[in-house]
């Protein structure tokens, strides 16, 4: 069974500039970029689907903006998104080589949470800058996921 992950939650809506976006272009850039993608026409809104192109990580503000910076620095940055509260980041990355996406318990424990294979994630429209912390970029590799769980854990072990 495939599972979602609402980081808006059920019933959000898009936000002014975004709800102009043209969606379908969203998703067709998408493909483009060889990412498995549909459009929630009744939620309007844009979904990725994680497992075989891609996974997804979804950390708290507070954790993810230092977790983004390491990996910028660590030359890694991939696609970083926000929801429209900017509580909750979403990096993309690459598949995770791991038969199991279990995340370490410190982690688990600062709300971190992994998109389960064959699950989704929303994402914001390529062209909405609000919400994209480091837009997708074609010809450009997602960064690996052990990687990004790394720097998270290491990021996590510094503030204690």
């Amino acid at each position: 069974m495939a599972s979602t992950m609402y980081r808006d939650g059920p019933t959000s809506t898009p936000t002014a500039p975004a709800a102009e976006l043209d969606l379908a272009a969203g998703v067709e850039f998408y493909r483009r970029l060889g990412w498995p993608s549909s459009l929630d026409a009744r939620r309007r809104r844009l979904v990725l689907h994680t497992g075989d192109a891609l996974d997804a990580l979804i950390l708290p503000a507070h954790l993810a903006s230092p977790v983004a910076t390491e990996v910028s620095t660590s030359l890694m940055n991939g696609p970083v998104s926000t929801d429209s509260d900017h509580r909750w980041w979403t990096f993309l990355t690459a598949p995770c080589q791991r038969a199991n996406l279990e995340l370490p318990a410190e982690l688990r424990t600062a709300k971190v949470r992994a998109v389960p294979r064959g699950g989704h994630v929303v994402v914001p429209h390529p062209a909405d800058a609000e919400r994209w912390r480091q837009r997708p970029q074609q010809d450009r590799t997602l960064p690996p996921w052990n990687a990004v769980v790394a720097i998270a854990r290491k990021v996590l072990q510094a503030r204690h």
